[in-house]
């Protein structure tokens, strides 16, 4: 079944949604990013010809996603996030999803969060009488991250 998108068309999304037991708790409007990294370790290895030096792949840092939103009055991430503060890290550890929504309203990417846990919530600055919208934006850490089909 074709989704009408080509394997090389770059993707866009109009937004995005954290998905928990099936049930979203949240959703985004700005994907800040997904980091996966492994920190490069420098191996030095020599014989009676020569020395060769080499950077190889060492620890792996856990992958992080930043999404923002604008403020709304649903509690689920905020419940979330006080669970990790109040210290319950194996409650506050999820398996979740994040899906990408096109503009039509369907699923463009997904991706797999293992034991995932909200490490920040930030609400940023607004002055009272502001026209602008109250932006949050939470830092979310997890064991593994895979991106699976929509």
């Amino acid at each position: 079944m074709s989704t009408g998108l080509d394997q090389h068309d770059a993707l866009t999304a109009a937004r995005f949604s954290i998905t928990i037991d099936g049930y979203e708790i949240a959703s985004f409007s700005e994907l800040s990013g997904i980091t996966t990294e492994v920190e490069p370790v420098d191996y030095l290895s020599s014989s009676d010809k020569e020395v060769i030096f080499k950077k190889l792949p060492g620890k792996a840092k856990p992958p992080t996603v930043v999404l923002k939103r604008g403020k709304t009055g649903g509690m689920e991430l905020w419940a979330w996030h006080q669970t990790v503060l109040a210290g319950n890290i194996s409650g506050a550890r999820k398996s979740c999803s994040l899906v990408m929504y096109s503009f039509d309203g369907k699923p463009v990417a997904r991706y797999y969060l293992s034991h995932a846990w909200p490490s920040k919530l930030e609400v940023g600055a607004l002055k009272a009488g502001a026209t602008e919208v109250l932006m949050e934006t939470v830092t979310i850490v997890c064991e593994h991250i895979q991106r699976v089909s929509p």
